[in-house]
């Protein structure tokens, strides 16, 4: 026998011994720890996935508004109240918006135009000096000019709270009716006849918060207070169009 052969032998003779420096206890302690890293890696990735299950889920359960945004995103309303509109602002707005139509109604008027102020009855435009304030003016007023196949003329518009307009409308006139509206206010049309020529024609608006918006067509210029004409050129008709048109905001 050769001594390869003799060293196989020895080694496959001891191959399952365990070695010299074995030790049980300290390979069952090593095992235990395995074991206790194990099931702490398995912890940590099952809470792991749970918030990542959560955190996807969270969105889907909070309340949103229509735009998709979260509730809790939504910043509050705003406490402010909107900036109110100036007097000028407003005139302007509204005479522009009454020039407008009155030149879609009456189609022979050309150069209509408007001019308004706050605190006074309807003035001359191109007077100089600005008319002292009286406690009966009205809150804004304001012309609506504009020329025919007679000349230059305008319209009065007056916006007021004081219910005397009101009360002295039908004063005179020789018809005068109320008409209510569909939007709950009403309209009154006055009419004075002076032979049988109309010398004046006057649609008054009543809003439930007692504002009165009064439009008049008269047999002379009242801006100038002259050009005497005939009859008024405007229609009580065509007045109650203006009024109560949805596009004209007087309040």
């Amino acid at each position: 026998m050769s001594e390869q052969e003799i060293r196989e032998g020895m080694l496959l003779a001891v191959w399952d011994e365990p070695p010299l420096d074995f030790d049980p206890d300290k390979l069952i302690r090593r095992v235990e720890q395995k074991k206790s890293r194990r099931r702490a890696l398995v912890a940590v990735g099952v809470a792991t996935a749970m918030i990542v299950v959560t955190s996807l889920a969270l969105p889907g359960l909070l309340p949103r508004d229509q735009d998709g945004q979260l509730a809790s995103e939504v910043p509050p309303p705003s406490t402010s109240a909107p900036p109110s509109v100036s007097p000028e602002k407003k005139g302007q707005r509204i005479g522009d918006r009454l020039a407008e139509k009155l030149g879609l109604r009456m189609t022979n008027f050309k150069e209509v135009y408007a001019s308004f102020r706050a605190g006074a009855y309807a003035y001359n435009p191109n007077s100089q000096t600005t008319p002292p304030q009286r406690p009966w003016d009205p809150e804004l007023s304001g012309l609506v000019h504009f020329t025919d196949e007679i000349g230059p003329t305008s319209l009065r518009v007056i916006l007021t709270k004081d219910r005397t307009v009101a009360e002295q409308i039908c004063s005179g006139a020789t018809t005068c009716r109320e008409v209510a509206q569909s939007d709950g206010t009403t309209v009154t049309e006055s009419t004075v006849v002076q032979g049988s020529e109309i010398a004046r024609s006057t649609a008054l608006r009543k809003f439930p918060s007692g504002y009165y918006a009064e439009i008049s067509s008269f047999n002379y210029n009242p801006a100038t207070s002259d050009g005497l004409r005939k009859t008024a050129p405007v229609p009580v008709e065509v007045l109650t169009t203006l009024v109560t048109d949805p596009d004209v905001h007087w309040e």
